[in-house]
């Protein structure tokens, strides 16, 4: 079995990745909590009980705050089902360590782990401080799963390769206490940790370290496991306040404004892994009529800020337009980092496990700090290219993550948060980033019937994903919004209309509908990304969505002028049927509009539905 493993953070130039072994943990928060009993590791005893909960400190206690920025290395959990990744952790930061200096040598410490506040929020633990070292007791709580009458308390471990294949932790029972040195410099550094310094997550041996940990106490079943989050080799360093970069939010006057479509392609990352898929919706250009300068709105599909733009210029004789790296697409001012724009390229690396040939799929990245432009090639007709881009998420897997093109990535440690690029057509080549329409009345190309995925499960779904054509029969650019489709089944007597019903697809509408219209997306209903769930199964013993074929049909509708495609199926039903039902008598012949409705004799379009004296039937497609 082949998996797909979590994209990890990177740092500039030098490519980062995932962990190729997952980390070894019983609980995790994502919606809820969800026990994850297949590899937790448990004592022997099962004593179920649910003792009292331990209140973790939220609120800030007294005294007077120091922020600091941390340095070190870290494991952070994503979660439990796809492992957990190494992060170095970089200066300036956005998950800082706050210490409070109160009375009586009294220290309090925010966010004592590297990490742990995107899943619990904000914490305090509670220290001492005698001349230069602080001693922050173990055990203290940072959060409660009252349900499971499980404690994540703060302790201190050293981690293992359990089996070859899982990440755990072995606790120091015997620790009691973190401990720090405030150093002459006026830095703070965790004592006593081990592990490497230099992250190669392609080596266990980089998770490998002893450190300051999350562990579970309370209830006796999970009690001693690991809650994914250690770090080490930590130092503290006084936070100094940065600059605000500058976004912006507001162009000059008199620019002439252009709305596009978006074309492009886009792998995106985020907690709970990375994802791939085709961009859309409307971009917007503004050209300065005073000077070449150009301003584009939300260049990146899917950065934080919608309403911001980048600068760039543009060049009359050439048509290209050059953006700088670097700007700002958004920017935190609380916590002193944003998302920038820049240029680089991702690359899939494979894990084989030697002892069951098993392969195991990751992503790295590397942002070229070489590259001081992004650059647009544009032309009269309103079509941009994104000139130097690479990347094909209809390749087959793995490579469909493979890309090179404009990033988005955080200011702060270098994160990823999408590469976005111009995918390929069928035949290899670029297609257009965005590209601009004026509509006019035309004849849509055919789409094509991809593929049909059935999960098997009664309870489950099966998915129909097509390409939706974006030229006319000419070759012209359609303008996206005046593109509808329809769904075709064929059970053996024909084509039939597909009905969208309101309650099985989540309409906002009061009655169902036969037509997708672009406007129309949930997530049942995906027009951009091209498929549609069904909610029904193929799987055997379950009622089956057709038995013979499905077929999508395309429309475009201008001032009240609609032209139809052919229907696309996914199924050749014109050859090899025909070589099944070679030398049957025929019985009967039926002719079917692209509307499904049965007609008498074919005109234009026409579906053919022969059937045979056996009781089986054949359809194909006319045109007269």
């Amino acid at each position: 079995m082949k998996r797909f493993s979590l994209l990890l953070a990177a740092a500039i130039v030098a490519a980062s990745a995932f962990a190729g072994k997952p980390i070894h943990h019983p609980l995790q928060v994502k919606g809820g909590i969800l026990p994850i009993g297949t590899h937790a590791s448990k004592p022997d005893a099962m004593t179920h009980h649910t003792p009292t909960p331990l209140l973790a400190v939220t609120a800030q206690p007294e005294g007077t705050a120091v922020t600091y920025d941390r340095a070190g290395q870290a494991v952070v959990l994503v979660n439990s089902w796809n492992g957990a990744y190494v992060q170095a952790t970089y200066q300036g930061g956005p998950d800082r360590l706050t210490i409070v200096y109160g009375d009586d040598n009294k220290v309090y410490l925010k966010n004592i782990v590297y990490g742990s506040a995107a899943i619990y929020g904000d914490y305090w633990v509670e220290g001492t401080i005698q001349g230069n070292t602080i001693h922050v007791p173990l055990g203290q709580p940072i959060y409660s799963f009252e349900e499971e009458g499980v404690d994540v308390v703060l302790g201190w471990g050293t981690t293992f390769l359990k089996n070859d294949e899982y990440f755990s932790i072995q606790v120091d029972e015997q620790a009691m206490d973190a401990i720090y040195t405030i150093n002459e410099d006026g830095t703070i550094s965790l004592n006593g940790t081990s592990g490497t310094t230099e992250i190669n997550p392609r080596e266990d041996a980089s998770y490998l370290a002893t450190g300051l940990a999350l562990i579970y106490a309370g209830n006796e079943e999970y009690a001693g496991g690991w809650d994914g989050f250690i770090e080490w080799n930590t130092v503290l360093s006084e936070h100094i306040a940065t600059d605000v970069p500058q976004v912006i939010t507001s162009i000059p006057e008199g620019c002439e404004v252009n709305t596009y479509f978006r074309n492009s392609a886009h792998i995106s990352s985020s907690a709970y892994g990375i994802t791939k898929g085709t961009t859309n919706g409307r971009l917007t250009v503004a050209f300065d009529q005073n000077s070449t300068d150009v301003y584009i709105l939300n260049p990146m599909w899917s950065h934080q800020s919608a309403s911001s733009w980048v600068k760039g210029s543009f060049d009359p004789a050439t048509g290209i337009i050059s953006i700088p790296t670097g700007q700002f697409l958004a920017y935190d001012e609380a916590n002193e980092y944003g998302i920038m724009l820049g240029w680089g390229s991702t690359e899939v690396i494979e894990d084989v496990d030697q002892a069951t040939g098993e392969v195991n799929y990751g992503m790295v990245y590397s942002i070229d700090s070489a590259a001081s432009e992004i650059r647009f090639q544009t032309t009269a007709s309103g079509i941009f290219y994104l000139l130097g881009c690479e990347g094909d998420i209809k390749a087959d897997f793995p490579y469909n993550f493979v890309a090179t093109g404009m990033m988005s990535y955080t200011s702060n440690n270098m994160a990823l948060t999408s590469i976005e690029f111009a995918n390929r057509d069928r035949d290899g080549q670029a297609q257009p980033f965005f590209f601009g329409v004026d509509p006019v009345p035309a004849v849509p190309a055919n789409p094509a019937a991809d593929n049909w995925y059935d999960d098997g499960n009664e309870y489950g779904y099966s998915r129909f994903e097509f390409t939706l054509p974006k030229t006319d029969v000419n070759g012209n650019w359609l303008n996206p919004e005046c593109v509808s489709y329809r769904l075709y089944v064929d059970n053996g007597n024909g084509p039939e209309l597909f009905t969208f019903t309101s309650v099985d697809y989540r309409l906002d509408l009061t009655e169902d509908i036969l037509e997708v219209p672009y406007e129309l997306y949930n997530s049942a209903i995906d027009f951009h990304n091209d498929y549609v769930y069904m909610y029904r199964t193929n799987a055997p013993g379950h009622e089956p969505l057709f038995t013979r074929n499905i077929g999508i049909q395309a429309f475009y509708t201008v001032d009240g002028v609609k032209n139809a495609s052919d229907i696309a199926w996914l199924y050749d039903i014109d050859t090899s049927v025909a070589q099944v039902n070679a030398g049957k008598t025929v019985a009967s012949v039926r002719y079917y509009n692209v509307a499904g409705q049965q007609v008498a004799q074919p005109t234009g379009l026409t579906i053919q539905v022969t059937t045979y004296t056996d009781g089986t039937t054949s359809a194909a497609k006319v045109v007269k």
